[in-house]
């Protein structure tokens, strides 16, 4: 009765860390998925954001004619890029915690 209790609560434990350890719907995932992500912001109509499974990372397309700033919230604090008018770039982080801002310069 022991073990098997002690069983349940170990599987119990490993499905709560990894709830805890992977925010729903914002971490990058090695399957070849197309993921629609939040954007806030003044430059969401132009900017893509999508996940790389090659590079694993995600890759940001601006497709206005205007530079935009891309914000996103990480569990250890904010990361920014600046992408230039019909270019991509990646972006400096695996994940996100929320929706990305993006936002003309």
């Amino acid at each position: 009765m022991q073990i098997r209790f002690l069983g349940l609560f170990l599987i119990a434990l490993c499905s709560l860390f990894t709830l805890i350890s992977s925010p729903i719907g914002i971490t990058a995932k090695a399957l070849d998925v197309i993921a629609v992500y939040d954007c806030e912001g003044t430059a969401c109509s132009q900017v893509t954001l999508t996940w790389d499974n090659d590079n694993k990372q995600f890759r940001v397309q601006n497709d206005s004619d205007r530079r935009v700033r891309i914000d996103v919230t990480t569990f250890a604090g904010d990361s920014t890029i600046h992408v230039e008018p019909q270019k991509s770039q990646y972006l400096l982080v695996k994940t996100f915690n929320g929706p990305y801002r993006a936002n003309y310069e």
